[in-house]
């Protein structure tokens, strides 16, 4: 239970039959390899879930705590959503589908 005090996001990967044929598993793959270069791993917890229901803008990842959705990730996208969104706190330049922050009042 002690290393969930590290974690300090968590991204959601649909691994959906659409998003898996649009190149979700390379995705999946690019992420996790630039959070391990970025030396991110243990502050990130990536969960794999059956589909968010958005298969037209597949593959989708989904970065919480600020719940912005990402669509069409590739792995350029993946690699850059860890490196900007995560390690950076900004936004990734790829899709954003949804951002959550600005119902929040929070658009940092």
């Amino acid at each position: 239970m002690s290393g969930l005090k590290k974690i300090r996001k968590h991204i959601l990967v649909c691994e959906h039959k659409d998003c898996v044929k649009r190149g979700g598993k390379d995705s999946l793959r690019e992420l996790k390899g630039a959070l391990k270069a970025l030396d991110l791993r243990d502050e990130v917890f990536v969960s794999k879930v059956d589909c968010f229901d958005q298969c037209d803008d597949g593959p989708i990842m989904v970065v919480y705590p600020e719940g912005v959705w990402y669509g069409e990730v590739d792995e350029r996208a993946a690699r850059e959503i860890a490196e900007r969104h995560v390690a950076e706190g900004r936004l990734a330049r790829c899709t954003v589908l949804r951002d959550m922050r600005a119902r929040e009042g929070r658009e940092d």
